[in-house]
């Protein structure tokens, strides 16, 4: 039975990769800061082994790699992160002196294309530096010298119109059923389910050869700003508005709004069917995930 090791995983993008790989049936390691918080007991419970530290305590990976195939990686690299690509480059020393042979990094939609977010079109010094930190995990993965190296780079997530997050960047679909947004007309944003990421991960994981050296847009849709508030009221019978920020409304020091801008500013386009005949791949639609949860859409007004 293989093993591999899970970093950031009581995140959403770590839970949903612990979770395909159980069911794979293999052995999960995941480096944790404390293991007595109810997300990490909860692991412990489905029988992953935890191993207490930070992603800077590389001797605890040194241990947390031992007897390990491969690692996903996914690091906090913004803005809380001061140097990434040294803490990646760290990790992935540790566990290949471990004899880790893959690694299946997760970075974000469109890193790996500097041309799309280091340019002047992007306004965003944000963005732009959210983009560079997670580029720099990107080299180090490269550079790593493990054997089998995958990199997947996967976009907006479908949890971001449920809470918690949903009151952080829509609080006005909450209030009033309404999608505050600064996309222009026509733009295009692609979307993603948290638990297509785990199982594409864990599908990786599970063939290193035939994953060797990709380095994959994820994303399940291309969606308008309309795409997904007729997704929101088919899922809730509720009735859903957009409406768009004046000029004077716009702050891009705003996450949300410096994403929206990007997507104004260049093609962030990703081809899902392409990616789905590739890997035989189902992904989930926004429409299917939002009936799935759709208890938790409850909260909208």
């Amino acid at each position: 039975m293989s093993t591999f090791l899970v970093t950031l995983a009581t995140g959403q993008q770590g839970r949903a990769t612990v979770a395909a790989l159980l069911k794979g049936g293999t052995k999960v390691h995941a480096v944790v800061r404390d293991p007595t918080k109810p997300a990490a007991r909860e692991l412990e419970s489905q029988g992953v082994v935890l191993f207490k530290g930070s992603n800077d305590d590389i001797h605890v990976f040194r241990n947390a790699a031992k007897g390990c195939k491969g690692i996903f990686l996914n690091l906090n690299s913004w803005p809380d992160n001061s140097n990434p690509g040294r803490q990646a480059a760290d990790i992935l020393q540790a566990c290949k002196e471990a004899g880790v042979e893959h690694v299946v990094a997760s970075t974000a939609g469109w890193v790996g294309s500097k041309e799309k977010w280091d340019n002047p079109l992007n306004r965003s010094e944000w963005l732009r530096g959210f983009c560079k930190n997670d580029a720099l995990v990107e080299d180090a993965v490269r550079h790593s010298g493990i054997r089998y190296l995958t990199i997947l780079r996967p976009f907006w997530f479908h949890s971001n119109y449920l809470p918690p997050a949903v009151q952080e960047y829509y609080p006005e679909l909450v209030s009033k059923g309404e999608i505050f947004h600064s996309f222009k007309p026509g733009a295009i944003f692609p979307h993603i389910n948290v638990d297509d990421i785990g199982r594409f991960a864990a599908m990786a994981l599970f063939d290193p050869a035939t994953f060797d050296g990709e380095e994959i847009e994820l994303a399940s849709q291309n969606l308008t700003v309309e795409d997904v508030a007729d997704a929101i009221q088919k899922a809730t019978g509720k009735p859903i508005t957009v409406r768009a920020r004046t000029l004077g409304e716009t702050d891009d020091t705003n996450p949300i709004v410096s994403w929206q801008l990007w997507a104004n500013a260049v093609d962030l386009t990703v081809n899902p069917e392409a990616l789905e005949k590739k890997y035989k791949f189902r992904f989930t639609t926004l429409q299917e995930y939002l009936v799935q949860e759709k208890k938790q859409l409850n909260i909208l007004a």
